[in-house]
């Protein structure tokens, strides 16, 4: 399996800062941003507070990997990343209306020979590992993907993601229980969840391993929260 990747680096001006994270902004000039504006206008009540707190961010990443597990492999790990970085920007931001409005996107850049991918199948794993690693502590991980058709709980189609992204922010405990109807096992977790910054990782971390990209490749960190994964999976009341 062939990776390349690029390193994160969080700094004090907002929730990843590097050369290709992004503030999103509902007037520039980009498709993900004008696809943002028309989800937060009919879909996403969330989006347009964190649009104008600039709190809204995306960053893309290119993915080289020679399969469909190298894939998932590669989106776990910046996924993980990227919830740690808002982890501590919300606490960080704890008096402040911008910790619980942030909202960060990673968006995914596939080869071409991965055109027309099956986007289901594409998050299946990484997305299931991600939401059952930090429900506890009341972080919400969307999932969308090129050619989607969905509709929106009022019942109009939502209209079909630009890209690949996870799309990562803090729960609303109002109104995200409707998004664990499939996995109700989570929906205690999130209701009650807080966040003390504790390393939900830390049963399953082999020794030496941190949680930047190059330490969990080497010690191969997927395929452990994976097998972990799987046994949650087959869990009573777990269906997606």
């Amino acid at each position: 399996m062939n990776m390349k990747h690029q390193e994160i680096g969080i700094g004090h001006r907002g929730i990843v800062d590097q050369k290709n994270s992004k503030v999103i902004q509902f007037d520039q000039a980009s498709v993900f941003a004008e696809y943002c504006k028309v989800i937060s206008d009919t879909f996403c009540p969330f989006l347009k507070p964190a649009e104008k707190a600039n709190v809204l961010f995306a960053t893309e990443y290119k993915v080289n990997a020679d399969d469909l597990a190298g894939i998932q492999e590669t989106m776990f790990y910046y996924g993980v990343m990227h919830v740690e970085a808002l982890r501590r920007f919300r606490y960080q931001n704890r008096n402040s209306s911008k910790g619980i409005l942030a909202c960060d996107n990673v968006i995914f850049v596939l080869d071409d020979k991965f055109h027309g991918i099956d986007g289901q199948a594409l998050f299946s794993w990484p997305h299931w590992l991600l939401k059952v690693l930090y429900s506890q502590v009341g972080v919400m991980i969307g999932k969308f993907w090129i050619g989607e058709k969905i509709n929106g709980r009022n019942g109009l189609a939502i209209p079909e993601p630009p890209c690949h992204f996870f799309s990562i922010r803090s729960v609303i405990k109002e109104r995200d229980p409707y998004f664990f109807t499939k996995a109700p096992q989570l929906l205690s977790q999130i209701i009650q969840s807080t966040d003390s910054l504790a390393n939900v990782h830390k049963s399953l971390l082999p020794n030496g391993c941190n949680l930047d990209f190059a330490s969990m490749m080497k010690h191969d960190y997927y395929q452990i929260v994976l097998e972990w994964g799987r046994k949650e999976w087959e869990k009573k009341g777990t269906k997606a």
